[in-house]
């Protein structure tokens, strides 16, 4: 008897508060231990940082933070390639925060993506004659480059950088809304107001898209690749949201004064807002419709908040670009297919008629599809487009994990008559990663897109501006001062 008495005292706790003891708990149980619940979220995340670890931490410049193209190019940094990798490193971040015991990893890949957006913007800093002349004169000869020496930053010296497609409206818009949105989700991104008035220049920069023909997303202008800009409804849709983002937004988070915040001005926004609503469903003159739309009215950006527009603007994608391994880019895209001349930066007269209906389809968009569907709560378009994206991923056992996904799927020259005759008619082929190396943007899009599927990050972490939800509907963020009420 006196036994047990015994050992029920000694499972009872003698003495001290049960609160503090319950508190305590974790720093006195044995350091082997781990809630099982917890080991399983643990190791999915942790894979998926053995994967962003391969194909993106490692590609990073040291010096400028950027990121190439491909995990093969040590040599150009792509801005709007950076951007992407800083969102999935940013993304992943979000995921190992909510962890006990993250190992550092979370502050790692968090700098990361800090790193990655200061190194985009001291890159544009540099070329800040080039943006003084632009906002009088909007010229292509004056725009912000769209890629630059990977590692330095500075712009590059090769001999066709002139006529390259740096004019994109599109991409300055897209760093300012991941600044936002990152500001929101709580780094320090900027740092000096010499910095907010630069941004401030960059939100006059993008201010009149309605009015200035750029290259678009894909940096050929025209679907002619001719080098002629045109006014593209991707472009325009994306700066509107920028604005949006940023209009009275203080840069410094918390802790800033007014003398850091920035504003937009209303007829810019109303004008641009104006002019996408118009264009859409169409891209642009020369394109029907175009896959950047995709990230235009879905996430990244969420433009419309229209139902009927947003679902007439897909319809056409689906119906013209969505093929059985991902989405052409736009009708008679000859980027990737196999008798596309490289070399050569234009094409001649009528050389699109060569590509009809052999273009090549990039499975990218499908993960921009499912994210977008993910955070607008439609599960049934969701699952449909997960289910696709498994069976476009292809195997690679350099990779931690064994799984890509290529940047984009190619019609075999042998099969082009019977694909023209009947579209999606044969098996394409993936594009070999052992030529280029991993696509960056491919798989960053991937990566957020998985994290999304196992339920480690959430809509309002990825988007904790609530961009998704009409503007009437926002909860107020407390480092916004000012807000567009039609957005």
């Amino acid at each position: 008897m006196a036994a047990t008495n015994l050992a029920r005292r000694r499972q009872r706790p003698t003495s001290g508060n049960l609160r503090l003891r319950r508190l305590t708990q974790a720093y006195l149980a044995p350091s082997g231990y781990v809630n099982p619940s917890q080991a399983s979220v643990l190791s999915k995340m942790d894979a998926i940082y053995d994967t962003v670890e391969y194909l993106i931490l490692e590609q990073q410049s040291v010096t400028s933070g950027l990121f190439p193209r491909y995990s093969k190019d040590k040599d150009v940094g792509y801005v709007k390639d950076s951007i992407y990798c800083a969102l999935a490193c940013w993304a992943s971040s979000i995921a190992y925060k909510r962890l006990d015991d993250d190992r550092g990893r979370e502050t790692e890949l968090r700098q990361t993506a800090v790193k990655t957006m200061r190194g985009i913007l001291f890159s544009w800093m540099q070329q800040s004659e080039a943006l003084n002349k632009f906002k009088s004169n909007n010229s292509p000869e004056h725009a912000l480059h769209s890629r630059v020496d990977l590692q330095t930053g500075m712009t590059l010296a090769t001999p066709n950088e002139k006529s390259y497609g740096h004019l994109q409206m599109d991409l300055v818009a897209l760093w300012l809304l991941a600044v936002v949105q990152m500001i929101v989700g709580g780094e320090k991104v900027i740092y000096t107001h010499h910095e907010v008035q630069f941004v401030q220049n960059l939100v006059f920069y993008i201010e009149r898209t309605y009015r200035t023909p750029d290259f678009g997303m894909w940096e050929r202008g025209t679907r002619y690749n001719k080098g002629d800009p045109e006014l593209h409804a991707s472009s325009v849709g994306m700066v509107k949201a920028a604005l949006e983002a940023v209009n009275g937004f203080n840069l410094f988070g918390s802790y800033g004064t007014s003398s850091s915040v920035i504003y937009v001005d209303i007829d810019g926004h109303n004008r641009n807002r104006t002019t996408f609503e118009t264009i859409l469903p169409r891209e642009s003159a020369s394109k029907t419709t175009d896959a950047s739309l995709v990230m235009t009215i879905g996430w990244p950006a969420f433009a419309t908040h229209d139902t009927a527009l947003f679902s007439k603007s897909m319809e056409k994608i689906y119906k013209h670009l969505e093929g059985r391994f991902g989405v052409r880019r736009f009708l008679r895209d000859g980027y990737r297919t196999e008798i596309e001349d490289a070399s050569r930066n234009h094409y001649h007269d009528h050389e699109t008629s060569r590509f009809h209906n052999i273009e090549s389809q990039f499975p990218m968009f499908i993960c921009v599809m499912y994210i977008t569907a993910s955070i607008r709560g439609d599960t049934e378009v969701a699952n449909r487009y997960w289910e696709k994206l498994q069976e476009l991923l292809i195997d690679d056992m350099d990779v931690p994990g064994a799984k890509i996904l290529p940047e984009c799927y190619v019609v075999d020259e042998l099969n082009y008559q019977q694909e023209r005759r009947q579209p999606n008619s044969t098996d394409l082929y993936p594009q070999n990663p052992s030529e280029f190396g991993h696509h960056l943007w491919t798989n960053s899009l991937y990566i957020i897109a998985l994290l999304l599927r196992e339920g480690l990050v959430h809509a309002g972490d990825i988007d904790p501006m609530t961009r998704h939800l009409p503007a009437s509907q926002r909860p107020k963020i407390f480092i916004k001062h000012s807000a567009f009420q039609v957005g």
